[in-house]
Protein backbone atom coordinates (compact mmCIF):
# COMPACT_ATOMS: atom_id res chain seq x y z
CA UNK A 1 0.00 0.00 0.00
CA UNK A 2 1.30 3.53 -0.79
CA UNK A 3 -0.21 6.70 0.64
CA UNK A 4 1.65 10.32 0.16
CA UNK A 5 1.87 13.03 3.50
CA UNK A 6 2.15 16.62 3.17
CA UNK A 7 3.19 18.42 6.33
CA UNK A 8 6.59 16.81 8.25
CA UNK A 9 6.38 18.97 11.38
CA UNK A 10 6.70 17.56 14.57
CA UNK A 11 3.12 15.33 14.26
CA UNK A 12 3.82 14.71 10.78
CA UNK A 13 7.12 13.52 10.95
CA UNK A 14 6.14 10.72 13.79
CA UNK A 15 2.80 9.89 11.72
CA UNK A 16 5.43 9.19 8.86
CA UNK A 17 8.05 7.17 10.43
CA UNK A 18 4.91 5.54 12.23
CA UNK A 19 3.53 4.45 8.87
CA UNK A 20 6.18 2.94 7.46
CA UNK A 21 6.95 0.98 10.11
CA UNK A 22 3.49 -0.44 9.92
CA UNK A 23 4.64 -1.48 6.20
CA UNK A 24 3.58 1.01 4.42
CA UNK A 25 5.35 3.04 1.30
CA UNK A 26 5.12 7.03 1.78
CA UNK A 27 6.09 9.63 -0.50
CA UNK A 28 6.20 12.57 1.52
CA UNK A 29 6.75 16.19 1.12
CA UNK A 30 7.26 19.33 3.21
CA UNK A 31 7.89 23.12 2.03
CA UNK A 32 10.81 22.99 3.94
CA UNK A 33 13.61 20.72 2.34
CA UNK A 34 15.08 20.47 5.97
CA UNK A 35 12.00 18.41 7.55
CA UNK A 36 12.74 16.13 4.62
CA UNK A 37 16.35 15.50 5.22
CA UNK A 38 15.17 15.05 8.93
CA UNK A 39 12.68 12.14 8.29
CA UNK A 40 14.86 10.70 6.15
CA UNK A 41 17.95 10.66 8.32
CA UNK A 42 15.69 9.01 11.46
CA UNK A 43 14.01 6.21 9.14
CA UNK A 44 17.76 5.30 8.15
CA UNK A 45 18.36 4.76 11.47
CA UNK A 46 15.30 3.11 12.41
CA UNK A 47 15.83 0.60 9.28
CA UNK A 48 12.42 2.47 7.41
CA UNK A 49 14.48 4.27 4.39
CA UNK A 50 13.50 1.69 1.93
CA UNK A 51 9.53 2.59 2.32
CA UNK A 52 10.57 6.29 2.44
CA UNK A 53 10.65 8.14 -0.38
CA UNK A 54 11.15 12.65 0.27
CA UNK A 55 9.99 14.25 -2.66
CA UNK A 56 10.86 17.81 -3.50
CA UNK A 57 7.18 19.31 -5.11
CA UNK A 58 3.52 18.42 -5.23
CA UNK A 59 3.51 17.71 -8.41
CA UNK A 60 6.64 15.03 -8.36
CA UNK A 61 4.69 13.07 -5.21
CA UNK A 62 1.39 13.02 -7.42
CA UNK A 63 3.69 11.63 -10.31
CA UNK A 64 4.99 8.76 -8.26
CA UNK A 65 1.97 7.94 -6.23
CA UNK A 66 -0.29 4.69 -7.58
CA UNK A 67 -4.08 5.33 -8.63
CA UNK A 68 -6.60 5.93 -7.33
CA UNK A 69 -3.97 8.21 -4.47
CA UNK A 70 -4.20 8.82 -0.99
CA UNK A 71 -2.47 11.63 0.11
CA UNK A 72 -2.60 12.88 3.66
CA UNK A 73 -2.21 16.65 5.30
CA UNK A 74 -0.98 17.84 7.93
CA UNK A 75 -0.30 21.55 7.68
CA UNK A 76 -1.55 24.30 10.09
CA UNK A 77 -5.40 24.66 10.06
CA UNK A 78 -7.07 27.74 8.02
CA UNK A 79 -5.74 28.80 4.31
CA UNK A 80 -2.56 26.59 4.14
CA UNK A 81 -4.89 23.71 3.66
CA UNK A 82 -6.98 24.74 0.42
CA UNK A 83 -3.60 26.69 -0.88
CA UNK A 84 -1.95 22.86 -0.63
CA UNK A 85 -5.51 21.44 -1.97
CA UNK A 86 -5.38 23.61 -5.17
CA UNK A 87 -1.59 23.00 -5.51
CA UNK A 88 -2.68 18.86 -5.59
CA UNK A 89 -5.32 19.99 -7.99
CA UNK A 90 -2.56 22.07 -10.68
CA UNK A 91 -0.37 18.68 -9.68
CA UNK A 92 -2.48 16.41 -11.68
CA UNK A 93 -4.94 14.66 -8.43
CA UNK A 94 -8.10 13.76 -9.67
CA UNK A 95 -11.70 12.56 -8.71
CA UNK A 96 -10.63 9.33 -7.46
CA UNK A 97 -7.96 10.45 -6.01
CA UNK A 98 -8.77 11.06 -1.87
CA UNK A 99 -7.28 13.93 0.50
CA UNK A 100 -7.77 13.12 4.29
CA UNK A 101 -7.10 16.45 6.39
CA UNK A 102 -5.73 15.33 9.30
CA UNK A 103 -4.85 18.71 11.05
CA UNK A 104 -6.99 20.76 14.05
CA UNK A 105 -8.62 22.40 11.12
CA UNK A 106 -12.31 23.53 12.07
CA UNK A 107 -15.23 21.25 11.13
CA UNK A 108 -17.17 24.02 9.65
CA UNK A 109 -14.02 24.14 6.76
CA UNK A 110 -13.91 20.78 6.05
CA UNK A 111 -17.75 20.80 5.42
CA UNK A 112 -16.75 23.66 3.06
CA UNK A 113 -14.28 21.98 1.60
CA UNK A 114 -16.26 18.67 1.07
CA UNK A 115 -18.61 20.92 -1.48
CA UNK A 116 -15.82 22.49 -2.69
CA UNK A 117 -13.36 19.72 -4.29
CA UNK A 118 -16.70 17.30 -4.69
CA UNK A 119 -15.86 17.93 -8.49
CA UNK A 120 -12.17 17.45 -7.90
CA UNK A 121 -11.30 14.63 -5.23
CA UNK A 122 -13.09 13.00 -2.52
CA UNK A 123 -12.30 15.10 0.77
CA UNK A 124 -12.56 13.86 3.87
CA UNK A 125 -11.26 15.07 7.43
CA UNK A 126 -8.91 13.01 10.52
CA UNK A 127 -8.73 14.23 14.25
CA UNK A 128 -5.83 12.51 15.33
CA UNK A 129 -5.26 12.73 19.13
CA UNK A 130 -2.23 11.70 21.12
CA UNK A 131 0.36 14.15 20.39
CA UNK A 132 3.90 13.14 18.97
CA UNK A 133 4.35 10.49 21.13
CA UNK A 134 0.94 9.29 20.30
CA UNK A 135 1.57 9.95 16.33
CA UNK A 136 5.04 8.11 16.12
CA UNK A 137 3.45 4.99 18.25
CA UNK A 138 0.26 4.77 18.09
CA UNK A 139 -2.43 7.62 18.29
CA UNK A 140 -6.45 7.99 18.49
CA UNK A 141 -8.01 8.66 14.82
CA UNK A 142 -11.44 10.06 14.37
CA UNK A 143 -12.07 9.92 10.83
CA UNK A 144 -14.97 11.14 8.68
CA UNK A 145 -16.54 11.55 4.99
CA UNK A 146 -15.44 9.58 1.80
CA UNK A 147 -17.35 6.38 1.78
CA UNK A 148 -15.26 4.97 -1.68
CA UNK A 149 -11.62 6.53 -0.72
CA UNK A 150 -11.76 5.15 2.97
CA UNK A 151 -12.04 1.42 2.55
CA UNK A 152 -8.70 1.46 0.27
CA UNK A 153 -6.81 2.70 3.28
CA UNK A 154 -8.55 1.95 6.54
CA UNK A 155 -6.76 -1.73 6.97
CA UNK A 156 -3.69 -0.07 6.89
CA UNK A 157 -4.77 3.13 9.40
CA UNK A 158 -6.44 0.29 11.97
CA UNK A 159 -2.62 -0.88 12.13
CA UNK A 160 -1.15 2.94 12.84
CA UNK A 161 -3.80 3.62 15.50
CA UNK A 162 -3.54 3.00 19.26
CA UNK A 163 -5.30 -0.01 20.03
CA UNK A 164 -7.46 -1.62 23.40
CA UNK A 165 -7.69 -5.22 24.24
CA UNK A 166 -7.17 -5.92 20.76
CA UNK A 167 -9.54 -3.08 19.20
CA UNK A 168 -7.81 -0.52 16.98
CA UNK A 169 -8.51 2.74 18.14
CA UNK A 170 -9.17 4.46 14.55
CA UNK A 171 -12.80 4.31 13.42
CA UNK A 172 -15.08 6.54 10.90
CA UNK A 173 -17.21 7.96 13.11
CA UNK A 174 -19.68 9.53 10.59
CA UNK A 175 -20.24 11.45 7.90
CA UNK A 176 -19.27 15.06 6.34
CA UNK A 177 -16.46 16.66 8.59
CA UNK A 178 -17.92 15.05 11.99
CA UNK A 179 -14.54 13.49 12.30
CA UNK A 180 -13.05 17.33 13.11
CA UNK A 181 -15.96 17.93 15.06
CA UNK A 182 -15.21 15.11 17.54
CA UNK A 183 -11.43 15.44 17.94
CA UNK A 184 -12.22 19.45 18.81
CA UNK A 185 -15.18 18.25 21.31
CA UNK A 186 -12.16 15.87 22.50
CA UNK A 187 -10.55 18.59 23.14
CA UNK A 188 -13.28 20.71 24.92
CA UNK A 189 -13.19 17.68 27.31
CA UNK A 190 -9.71 17.71 27.65
CA UNK A 191 -9.82 21.10 28.61
CA UNK A 192 -12.34 20.39 31.11
CA UNK A 193 -10.61 17.38 32.38
CA UNK A 194 -6.90 19.25 32.97
CA UNK A 195 -8.59 22.24 34.84
CA UNK A 196 -10.58 19.83 37.10
CA UNK A 197 -7.32 18.07 38.06
CA UNK A 198 -5.59 21.74 38.20
CA UNK A 199 -8.60 22.36 40.98
CA UNK A 200 -8.34 19.16 43.17
CA UNK A 201 -4.55 20.12 43.06
CA UNK A 202 -5.03 23.79 44.12
CA UNK A 203 -7.45 23.04 46.56
CA UNK A 204 -5.16 20.38 48.39
CA UNK A 205 -1.96 22.49 48.29
CA UNK A 206 -3.64 26.16 48.88
CA UNK A 207 -7.21 25.18 51.18
CA UNK A 208 -5.29 21.80 52.75
CA UNK A 209 -1.45 22.58 52.87
CA UNK A 210 -0.31 19.54 51.50
CA UNK A 211 2.89 19.14 50.25
CA UNK A 212 3.31 18.55 46.18
CA UNK A 213 4.85 15.30 47.21
CA UNK A 214 2.07 14.24 49.11
CA UNK A 215 -0.61 15.54 46.00
CA UNK A 216 1.36 13.24 43.66
CA UNK A 217 1.23 10.27 45.86
CA UNK A 218 -2.89 10.97 46.55
CA UNK A 219 -3.27 10.91 42.77
CA UNK A 220 -0.75 7.21 42.33
CA UNK A 221 -3.44 6.01 45.30
CA UNK A 222 -6.59 6.93 42.86
CA UNK A 223 -4.45 5.74 39.59
CA UNK A 224 -4.44 2.04 41.17
CA UNK A 225 -8.11 2.31 41.10
CA UNK A 226 -11.00 2.97 38.61
CA UNK A 227 -9.80 6.31 38.24
CA UNK A 228 -7.20 5.61 36.11
CA UNK A 229 -6.19 8.20 33.22
CA UNK A 230 -3.36 9.46 31.16
CA UNK A 231 -3.76 12.87 31.96
CA UNK A 232 -4.27 11.95 36.13
CA UNK A 233 -1.05 9.82 35.82
CA UNK A 234 1.28 13.27 34.11
CA UNK A 235 -0.12 15.44 36.89
CA UNK A 236 1.60 13.18 39.32
CA UNK A 237 4.46 12.96 37.47
CA UNK A 238 4.89 16.66 36.93
CA UNK A 239 4.08 17.16 41.01
CA UNK A 240 7.35 14.79 41.66
CA UNK A 241 9.65 16.89 39.39
CA UNK A 242 12.52 19.30 40.75
CA UNK A 243 14.54 21.28 39.37
CA UNK A 244 18.55 21.11 40.31
CA UNK A 245 18.10 22.85 43.91
CA UNK A 246 15.16 20.93 44.90
CA UNK A 247 12.50 23.54 43.61
CA UNK A 248 9.12 22.12 42.53
CA UNK A 249 9.05 22.45 38.86
CA UNK A 250 5.21 23.24 38.98
CA UNK A 251 6.41 26.14 41.32
CA UNK A 252 8.64 28.06 39.14
CA UNK A 253 6.14 27.87 35.81
CA UNK A 254 4.30 30.93 35.33
CA UNK A 255 0.48 30.81 35.74
CA UNK A 256 -0.61 32.14 32.52
CA UNK A 257 -1.85 29.44 30.45
CA UNK A 258 -2.05 28.97 26.24
CA UNK A 259 -4.56 27.72 24.01
CA UNK A 260 -5.00 26.67 20.62
CA UNK A 261 -8.58 27.23 20.21
CA UNK A 262 -10.39 23.80 19.66
CA UNK A 263 -11.09 24.56 23.49
CA UNK A 264 -13.03 28.13 22.38
CA UNK A 265 -14.50 26.72 19.33
CA UNK A 266 -16.20 23.66 21.46
CA UNK A 267 -17.49 26.43 23.29
CA UNK A 268 -19.05 28.41 20.61
CA UNK A 269 -20.39 25.63 18.73
CA UNK A 270 -21.74 24.23 21.82
CA UNK A 271 -23.88 27.76 22.15
CA UNK A 272 -24.84 27.82 18.59
CA UNK A 273 -26.43 24.72 18.87
CA UNK A 274 -27.80 25.48 22.16
CA UNK A 275 -26.60 22.43 23.74
CA UNK A 276 -25.60 23.08 27.60
CA UNK A 277 -21.58 21.91 28.29
CA UNK A 278 -20.43 24.76 31.07
CA UNK A 279 -17.87 22.34 32.28
CA UNK A 280 -16.19 22.75 28.97
CA UNK A 281 -17.02 26.29 28.84
CA UNK A 282 -15.66 26.91 32.37
CA UNK A 283 -12.52 25.04 31.37
CA UNK A 284 -12.01 27.94 28.37
CA UNK A 285 -12.35 30.78 30.70
CA UNK A 286 -10.41 29.97 33.58
CA UNK A 287 -7.63 30.11 30.85
CA UNK A 288 -8.92 33.47 29.79
CA UNK A 289 -8.88 34.41 32.99
CA UNK A 290 -5.00 33.41 33.94
CA UNK A 291 -3.91 36.12 30.98
CA UNK A 292 -5.86 39.21 32.48
CA UNK A 293 -3.21 41.51 32.45
CA UNK A 294 -2.35 40.97 28.83
CA UNK A 295 -6.36 42.19 27.73
CA UNK A 296 -7.27 45.63 27.20
CA UNK A 297 -9.44 45.34 30.01
CA UNK A 298 -6.74 44.40 32.39
CA UNK A 299 -7.50 47.35 34.92
CA UNK A 300 -11.10 46.68 35.12
CA UNK A 301 -10.48 42.79 36.30
CA UNK A 302 -7.76 43.26 38.62
CA UNK A 303 -8.57 43.57 42.59
CA UNK A 304 -6.70 43.16 45.34
CA UNK A 305 -5.34 40.14 46.37
CA UNK A 306 -7.20 38.04 49.11
CA UNK A 307 -5.84 35.11 51.41
CA UNK A 308 -7.18 31.79 50.87
CA UNK A 309 -8.57 30.13 53.73
CA UNK A 310 -8.18 26.70 55.25
CA UNK A 311 -10.49 23.79 55.15
CA UNK A 312 -10.84 20.40 56.14
CA UNK A 313 -11.15 17.67 53.32
CA UNK A 314 -12.22 14.38 53.78
CA UNK A 315 -9.99 12.66 51.07
CA UNK A 316 -12.12 9.69 49.96
CA UNK A 317 -15.46 12.35 49.33
CA UNK A 318 -12.51 14.32 47.25
CA UNK A 319 -11.88 10.93 45.27
CA UNK A 320 -15.78 10.52 44.87
CA UNK A 321 -16.17 13.91 44.02
CA UNK A 322 -13.73 13.96 41.06
CA UNK A 323 -14.88 10.70 39.84
CA UNK A 324 -18.45 11.99 39.16
CA UNK A 325 -17.33 15.54 38.40
CA UNK A 326 -15.19 13.52 35.90
CA UNK A 327 -17.59 11.89 34.15
CA UNK A 328 -20.16 14.34 33.59
CA UNK A 329 -17.40 16.43 31.58
CA UNK A 330 -17.55 13.31 29.04
CA UNK A 331 -21.14 13.20 28.87
CA UNK A 332 -21.68 16.79 28.49
CA UNK A 333 -18.84 16.29 25.11
CA UNK A 334 -20.96 13.43 23.97
CA UNK A 335 -24.34 14.99 24.26
CA UNK A 336 -22.98 17.91 22.41
CA UNK A 337 -21.18 15.28 19.99
CA UNK A 338 -24.92 13.83 19.40
CA UNK A 339 -26.86 17.30 19.02
CA UNK A 340 -24.02 18.35 16.68
CA UNK A 341 -25.11 14.94 14.68
CA UNK A 342 -28.27 15.13 14.68
CA UNK A 343 -28.45 18.79 13.66
CA UNK A 344 -25.83 18.10 11.01
CA UNK A 345 -27.54 14.64 10.06
CA UNK A 346 -23.52 13.07 10.45
CA UNK A 347 -24.82 9.58 11.91
CA UNK A 348 -21.93 10.19 14.27
CA UNK A 349 -21.66 6.41 16.11
CA UNK A 350 -21.02 7.29 19.94
CA UNK A 351 -19.79 3.99 20.39
CA UNK A 352 -17.04 4.10 17.75
CA UNK A 353 -16.39 7.61 18.79
CA UNK A 354 -15.82 5.98 22.66
CA UNK A 355 -13.70 3.47 21.10
CA UNK A 356 -11.04 5.60 19.75
CA UNK A 357 -10.39 7.18 22.68
CA UNK A 358 -9.86 4.30 25.09
CA UNK A 359 -5.97 4.22 23.74
CA UNK A 360 -3.90 6.53 22.36
CA UNK A 361 -5.32 10.15 23.12
CA UNK A 362 -4.61 12.41 25.94
CA UNK A 363 -8.36 12.16 27.33
CA UNK A 364 -8.07 8.02 27.39
CA UNK A 365 -9.35 6.57 30.87
CA UNK A 366 -10.00 3.10 32.07
CA UNK A 367 -13.63 4.38 33.57
CA UNK A 368 -14.44 5.28 29.68
CA UNK A 369 -16.42 1.87 29.81
CA UNK A 370 -18.66 3.23 32.35
CA UNK A 371 -18.89 6.40 30.66
CA UNK A 372 -20.12 3.57 27.85
CA UNK A 373 -22.86 2.73 30.22
CA UNK A 374 -24.62 5.88 30.02
CA UNK A 375 -26.94 8.03 32.48
CA UNK A 376 -28.15 5.18 33.96
CA UNK A 377 -24.36 4.94 35.63
CA UNK A 378 -24.38 8.16 37.03
CA UNK A 379 -27.82 7.82 38.39
CA UNK A 380 -26.93 5.02 40.09
CA UNK A 381 -23.64 7.39 41.73
CA UNK A 382 -25.90 8.46 45.31
CA UNK A 383 -22.74 8.63 47.17
CA UNK A 384 -20.80 10.52 44.55
CA UNK A 385 -23.69 12.66 43.73
CA UNK A 386 -23.41 13.89 48.03
CA UNK A 387 -19.72 13.93 47.94
CA UNK A 388 -19.65 16.31 44.69
CA UNK A 389 -21.93 18.47 46.88
CA UNK A 390 -20.33 18.69 50.00
CA UNK A 391 -16.51 18.94 48.17
CA UNK A 392 -18.00 21.87 46.08
CA UNK A 393 -18.82 23.58 48.84
CA UNK A 394 -15.85 22.81 50.81
CA UNK A 395 -13.94 24.37 48.01
CA UNK A 396 -16.09 27.37 47.70
CA UNK A 397 -15.48 28.13 51.70
CA UNK A 398 -11.79 28.31 50.80
CA UNK A 399 -11.83 30.91 49.00
CA UNK A 400 -10.27 29.65 45.87
CA UNK A 401 -11.52 29.46 42.40
CA UNK A 402 -13.26 26.28 40.87
CA UNK A 403 -14.28 27.24 37.67
CA UNK A 404 -15.18 23.37 36.56
CA UNK A 405 -15.71 22.20 39.59
CA UNK A 406 -18.86 24.89 40.30
CA UNK A 407 -20.48 24.31 37.05
CA UNK A 408 -20.12 20.89 36.79
CA UNK A 409 -22.56 20.55 40.11
CA UNK A 410 -24.77 23.48 38.43
CA UNK A 411 -25.15 20.63 35.80
CA UNK A 412 -25.74 18.36 37.73
CA UNK A 413 -27.64 20.01 40.36
CA UNK A 414 -30.12 22.18 37.17
CA UNK A 415 -30.82 18.35 35.59
CA UNK A 416 -31.75 16.84 38.76
CA UNK A 417 -33.60 19.07 41.23
CA UNK A 418 -36.23 21.30 40.76
CA UNK A 419 -35.41 24.69 38.33
CA UNK A 420 -35.82 28.09 38.59
CA UNK A 421 -36.65 29.10 35.43
CA UNK A 422 -39.77 29.42 35.91
CA UNK A 423 -39.53 33.02 37.35
CA UNK A 424 -36.98 34.08 34.54
CA UNK A 425 -39.52 33.05 31.73
CA UNK A 426 -41.78 35.01 33.89
CA UNK A 427 -39.52 38.27 33.77
CA UNK A 428 -39.21 37.86 30.26
CA UNK A 429 -42.62 37.96 29.73
CA UNK A 430 -43.11 40.72 31.98
CA UNK A 431 -40.65 43.06 30.17
CA UNK A 432 -40.56 41.66 27.10
CA UNK A 433 -44.40 40.04 26.68
CA UNK A 434 -42.14 36.85 25.13
CA UNK A 435 -45.18 34.53 26.74
CA UNK A 436 -45.18 31.54 29.12
CA UNK A 437 -46.40 28.28 29.39
CA UNK A 438 -48.62 26.71 32.14
CA UNK A 439 -47.83 23.07 33.61
CA UNK A 440 -51.35 22.38 31.88
CA UNK A 441 -49.26 23.34 28.41
CA UNK A 442 -50.80 26.16 27.67
CA UNK A 443 -49.22 29.13 26.15
CA UNK A 444 -50.03 32.69 27.75
CA UNK A 445 -48.75 36.00 29.04
CA UNK A 446 -48.77 36.87 32.77
CA UNK A 447 -51.74 39.21 32.06
CA UNK A 448 -53.77 36.42 30.88
CA UNK A 449 -53.32 34.66 34.34
CA UNK A 450 -53.87 38.06 36.32
CA UNK A 451 -54.63 41.42 36.50
CA UNK A 452 -51.14 43.79 36.29
CA UNK A 453 -52.76 47.63 37.73
CA UNK A 454 -49.43 49.06 37.25
CA UNK A 455 -45.93 47.78 35.71
CA UNK A 456 -42.73 48.58 37.52
CA UNK A 457 -40.74 51.40 35.38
Amino acid sequence: MQVALVGLGVMGKNLALNLIEKGLNLVAYDKNPDAGEDLLSLAKKEGFAERLHIVSDLSDMVRRLETPRSILLLVPAGELVDKVCSELIEAGVDINDIIVDCGNSNYKDGIARKLKYQNKFEFATMGISGGAEGARHGPAMMASGSEGGWERIIPFFEKVAASHNGESCFARVGQSASGHFVKMVHNGIEYALMQLIAEVYHLLRLGCGKSNDEIAALFDTWSEGELNSYLLSISSHILKLNSSDNTPIVDLIDNKVGAKGTGLWTAQNALELGIAVPSLVAAVQARHLTNTQDTHAALEMTYAAKQPAKVDIDLEELRKAFHLASLLCYRQGLALIKGASRSHQWKVDLAKTLQTWRAGCIIRADYLDQIAEGNGFIDGLNDEVIALRNISADAVRSGLAFPVLAATQTYYATLTTPSNGHLVQAQRDYFGEHGIKTHEGETCHLTDLTHIYAKVR
